[in-house]
């Protein structure tokens, strides 16, 4: 479980990174642009769902510490797919080319959030799962910087 989630990491890792390619053109391509959002969402759909229907399912009884962590870590995660869906329904491609310094900047936040929550999801997932210590890429406070992204 814990490679099919570092997978799924890396697979958005690497989603995220096509798009941020995308966003630093001076004006957007649109088929590319397009591709690239569908290929992040699609990523971001696979780790949520082997998150939800995978792992925690299979986490059991955890000590106290341990099951707040990721009892907080499932309320973020619908708090962040709610965010997500807004962004997107949001910024349709018209409203893109229409605005696309203002779709820049708000994907910039929005893909920051993206690696904020791997890494929360890494800290939190890979020592129940059999990843030894918290992954040094997390961030504590991305719970709290989370309820202020203004989308």
């Amino acid at each position: 479980m814990l490679a099919k989630l570092k997978a799924a990491h890396a697979e958005l890792r690497a989603a995220i990174a096509e798009l941020e390619t995308e966003t630093r053109r001076p004006e957007p391509d649109e088929a590319s642009l397009s591709a690239a959002r569908l290929k992040l969402t699609r990523a971001s759909s696979r780790r949520r769902a082997l998150i939800d229907q995978e792992i925690l399912p299979s986490l059991g009884s955890l000590p106290p510490e341990q099951k707040d962590r990721v009892e907080n870590l499932r309320r973020t995660g619908s708090e962040v797919a709610v965010l997500s869906s807004r962004h997107i329904g949001d910024w349709t491609m018209r409203a893109i080319v229409a605005d696309w310094q203002g779709y820049r900047r708000a994907s910039k936040t929005m893909l920051a959030s993206m690696r904020d929550r791997i890494g929360e999801e890494s800290a939190t997932l890979y020592p129940l799962i059999g990843g030894g210590p918290e992954a040094p890429s997390a961030r504590p406070g991305f719970i709290a910087a989370q309820a202020s992204i203004a989308i």
